[in-house]
């Protein structure tokens, strides 16, 4: 093929629904690893290309209408974009603040002006039947396509793949993710159509988002958009059902199923332009790290696992850079080290995207060592992973370490705060070796402690951040929830535990500045207990425990049972070591916990 031909990326086509709008394919679809069934013909017969998988035919059936049933789900999602330019000022604001964004900036900015023309003269006013009809049909017909990319494509020039006159609804999905997200966390509020709360006009696009998913997976094959629209609709739906969600828990399983079908997960050689390439490695990162994220909230298997892949991770590069023109990506590259770090002290998502990554591969060993029984085996294995993660975050670029000093910097609020929530993140996989460990042992350690005074001191030093600002109260109470409770429940217990036997704390820090944090702490519990706050039974009872055991450490006294309730009752290790048993309680059906630490808004 000449350098102006095109790959026909997409990764199979699923059973038609629409019989009108593509027939049944029967070559099997999706990417096929080395132990497939046509490894052996790959070298001879020209059936796939680098996991990516040519339409055999060219049958689009452009000709043939879409049915009625299709198309009247089509307006439904377009119909939503009746006040673009709102939305369109959403997305903007997004990403003038967000550190975490996974798709890069440029890719989806430069297309928001061409979609608002388009939306103009289908949508302007008040659309008729006749107009969502004709306009549904013109959308459908060319997400039923292919997606094209020419080789000798750059980023500036992508967006015109599947916008104007190529207009695909994936990306009207994606934005309209994005949008509701923005709109969740407040950006752009006075935008909002004034009969719209912000929640309300959230629930409306992931309604939207869910509807443009269904209708791609019966028209169209997998394709880099469509990742991007299940990755872009999962985030919005933890915002607004919970980590907790069984919901969620599907999309999550729907997405790792889509990265391994595209092939996201292989870094194998291919004929792609770089920014392509670069875009597909930053969202299986990130997937990657969401995974484990929720994997250890719940306490369940991660879907995407390391082991069986082999992506290389995403260049520490801007998003403009990677969207420009090849000559300025091929430029930017010069300035990594051999590791793909920036050598410059440059602040960027995918530096953030990149450190997240990493920790969490030692989150994935972690989770799969707390499934083994205790052995001197296991206890050698976690003190290895212990060891490695250590020296892997010291290898960071030093800018990227947190330190406490950034709170006096001028370094914008978001990278303070992604700064540290990982910095939190790779603490509590030190946590988990050490709760594992003392499942092994049953003795208390002083690593186990003296972890979890610092992540204690951070999550406090965070909360002043939290106490001038409104803006992270959500975040903050996320993650007091997910790693100060546990914490200080292991800290509280090793002070009740001191105070009784006479024995000293093993804790290589100060007890009465121990006894301070955990004081405060629990005035930060006291004050989530409101009564509109769904979280309030179990920081209710948390205060009580928590404060009669401080008393009782201050002021000696015949142990006596606190109401029939006591620590145990509340922190139980000896079941998950990565969280507390919380069975029974409805406690993440709330707004104030769908901010999760991992999915920062800065």
């Amino acid at each position: 093929m000449s350098d102006s031909e095109t790959l026909d990326v997409v990764a199979g086509y699923p059973s038609v629904i629409d019989p009108a709008l593509r027939t049944e394919q029967l070559l099997p679809a999706g990417y096929l690893g080395p132990t497939s069934f046509i490894a052996g013909l790959e070298e001879n017969v020209d059936l796939f290309v680098r996991g990516e998988q040519f339409n055999p035919d060219g049958s689009e059936n452009s000709a043939i209408p879409p049915s009625p049933g299709l198309v009247k789900r089509t307006a439904e999602v377009l119909r939503c974009l009746q006040d673009f330019s709102a939305i369109k000022n959403l997305v903007q604001k997004y990403y003038s603040v967000s550190q975490t964004a996974v798709i890069p900036s440029s890719l989806i900015l430069n297309a928001l002006d061409e979609l608002q023309v388009t939306v103009n003269a289908s949508l302007f006013g008040s659309a008729s039947d006749d107009q969502l009809v004709t306009f549904s049909t013109f959308v459908i017909r060319n997400t039923s396509k292919a997606l094209k990319i020419p080789r000798n494509s750059d980023g500036t020039v992508f967006h015109k793949s599947f916008t104007g006159p190529f207009l695909r609804l994936e990306i009207i999905g994606v934005v309209c993710a994005l949008a509701g997200r923005a709109s969740y966390f407040g950006l752009a509020d006075s935008m909002v159509c004034n009969t719209e709360s912000r929640t309300q006009f959230s629930h409306k696009m992931l309604v939207a988002c869910d509807l443009t998913i269904q209708i791609c997976k019966s028209i169209t094959g997998l394709n880099d958009l469509s990742l991007w629209l299940v990755h872009e609709d999962l985030l919005l739906l933890k915002l607004l059902r919970g980590d907790s969600s069984s919901v969620t828990w599907n999309r999550l399983g729907e997405l790792a199923t889509d990265i391994f079908e595209f092939g996201a997960h292989r870094d194998t050689p291919s004929l792609l332009p770089l920014f392509i390439v670069e875009s597909r490695r930053r969202l299986f990162a990130a997937s990657y790290q969401l995974d484990k994220s929720i994997a250890t909230f719940l306490g369940r298997p991660p879907r995407i696992s390391w082991r069986h892949s082999d992506c290389r991770l995403p260049l520490d590069i801007s998003d403009e850079t990677l969207a420009g023109h090849p000559n300025k990506l091929d430029a930017a590259r010069l300035s990594l080290d051999a590791n793909g770090w920036n050598t410059r002290e440059v602040y960027q998502r995918s530096s953030w995207i990149r450190l997240r990554f990493i920790i969490s591969t030692f989150r994935e060993e972690i989770l799969e060592l707390s499934l083994q029984k205790p052995s001197p085996n296991r206890t050698e294995q976690l003190r290895e992973v212990s060891s490695r993660c250590h020296q892997a975050w010291s290898l960071l670029p030093k800018h990227l370490q947190y330190t406490s000093s950034c709170w006096e910097s001028d370094l914008p609020i978001g990278v303070k705060l992604i700064s540290i929530i990982s910095y939190l993140a790779y603490l509590y996989n030190e946590f988990s070796v050490q709760s594992l460990l003392y499942q092994d042992s049953k003795n208390t350690n002083a690593a186990l402690l003296d972890v979890s005074s610092e992540i204690l001191s951070t999550v406090l030093t965070l909360g002043r951040q939290w106490e001038r600002s409104v803006d992270i109260k959500s975040d903050f109470t996320w993650i007091v929830l997910v790693y100060g409770f546990s914490c200080a429940g292991v800290l509280i217990r090793a002070m009740q535990e001191q105070a009784r036997t006479g024995q000293p704390l093993l804790s290589s820090g100060s007890r009465s500045s121990l006894i301070r944090n955990l004081s405060v702490f629990i005035s930060h519990l006291e004050s989530m207990a409101g009564p509109e706050q769904a979280t309030s039974p179990l920081f209710v009872r948390a205060t009580s425990v928590f404060s009669s055991i401080i008393d009782e450490i201050l002021e000696p006294r015949p142990e006596v049972p606190f109401n029939g309730t006591n620590l145990d009752t509340i922190l139980d290790s000896d079941n998950d070591p990565f969280f507390f048993d919380l069975q029974g309680m409805d406690l993440f059906e709330n707004q104030d916990f769908h901010v999760a630490f991992h999915d920062m808004l800065y």
